[in-house]
């Protein structure tokens, strides 16, 4: 069987990532561990050849497992005096059968087997995120389980409202344009085609641009289950890669190759990193191992090489406020602020009023960035409307000023 597995290299600073081959997880990462090496994960390797359909079919049944959830009822049931065993059996038996039973099962299960609960997360077949294997991790050594699951929450909800907000922002522009685009679809491949046979008996007379829109659309109306046959692909390949979490990165770095929104995207990426680093410095980690874990946040290089160089100055012994400053992933005020809480002890609450406060930033960027945006768009689409309305009647325009 063969297993992804994920090394930390303290020497280069660096996240690896290969495939082993092995009898079991706990093989494997026993194995390695023997040889020195730092493992942060071992998951079954998901096979490369697999058809599309059954890996969003995998993809379904994952979402109907919800992380917070889960770990908001086992806080509850563990703040009630239960063990951990009895809380996973608890929510378990609550649900009945279906792909949340199998996972809570064979978390159960892992447990039962004298594993810790990072391990049971770890080498379960939904893909824990690796944050809360590491926060569970850390907190087993202190016995502060509940505590760092209700850090868990509060992260992942922050990130989730962000991303519910830029969403929201994005779906007026997106209907305006979609509307535009089916009207013109309906105008090119059903009216002008119908428009045009008026004109057949003076084509000579007929002008360049109004030409074209009857050939254009002479086109359309010609190949139109193929065009919507298109569409129909383009939806679905769209809604796949949507559901596998690459749509979202695909637009990220479209949208970070036009300098107006680059600024925008980068504390983006800051803010998500400034909260994991916070929330892992609660959990017990030190610096130098909670900033390779953060790293794999940011989506562009130029920012991990930056955040790794970092990580290598904190190693080096300088402060993280000197470190960050030297590899500009601070302003003056985030500097300042850094500096205070290096002084006060508290370095993990004001990493926390860092990431808010470029989480306001940003949201201010797109609030006012969705007002401009929307008359822009409606304009765009009435013009573009108005002017195929324009060309199909120039050849009338034209006979009328003849006479």
């Amino acid at each position: 069987m063969r297993f992804t597995v994920r090394t930390f290299d303290a020497a280069s600073a660096t996240v690896a990532e290969h495939v082993v081959a092995g009898g079991s997880a706990q093989a494997v990462r026993g194995a390695l561990e023997r040889r020195g090496a730092t493992v942060l994960s071992v998951r079954a390797a998901s096979t490369r050849f697999a058809p599309s359909f059954l890996r969003q079919f995998s993809l379904a049944r994952r979402a109907q497992f919800d992380v917070v959830l889960f770990c908001a009822e086992l806080r509850t049931l563990l703040s009630s005096g239960m063990s951990l065993v009895e809380a996973v059996d608890t929510l378990g038996s609550k649900d009945g059968a279906g792909f949340k039973h199998e996972v809570l099962a064979e978390i159960k299960q892992h447990l039962l087997e004298g594993k810790p609960f990072s391990s049971a997360l770890e080498l379960n077949q939904f893909h824990f995120p690796l944050l809360l294997v590491a926060s569970m991790r850390a907190s087993e050594r202190s016995s502060r389980v509940d505590e760092a699951l209700g850090e868990f929450i509060g992260y992942e909800m922050v990130g989730r409202e962000l991303s519910k907000k830029i969403v929201n922002a994005a779906i007026y522009p997106g209907l305006v344009v979609g509307f535009g685009m089916l009207v013109s679809l309906f105008m090119l491949s059903y009216v002008v085609p119908r428009f045009s046979r008026v004109y057949e008996d003076f084509a000579t007379s007929i002008s360049t641009p109004t030409l074209i829109l009857i050939r254009v659309g002479g086109f359309f109306g010609d190949h139109l289950l193929l065009l919507l046959s298109a569409l129909a692909l383009s939806a679905l390949a769209l809604l796949l890669a949507y559901r596998s979490g690459r749509l979202k990165v695909w637009l990220l770095r479209l949208m970070g190759r036009f300098k107006l929104v680059r600024h925008y995207l980068r504390l983006y990426q800051l803010a998500r990193i400034y909260q994991t680093v916070a929330m892992l410095l609660k959990g017990g980690f030190t610096l130098s191992d909670a900033i390779p874990l953060a790293q794999d946040l940011a989506f562009d290089a130029a920012l991990r090489r930056q955040l790794l160089a970092a990580r290598q100055l904190v190693g080096e012994g300088k402060r993280l406020s000197q470190a960050f400053t030297e590899q500009q992933l601070t302003d003056v005020v985030t500097l300042r602020l850094l500096q205070v809480g290096e002084r006060s002890g508290k370095l993990e609450h004001t990493m926390e009023i860092i990431a808010q406060t470029y989480r306001q930033e940003l949201m201010l960027f797109i609030e006012r960035a969705t007002r401009v945006a929307e008359p822009l768009l409606l304009m765009v689409v009435g013009v573009l409307i108005g002017a195929i309305i324009v060309l199909m009647y120039m050849p009338v325009f034209d006979l009328a000023g003849g006479f």
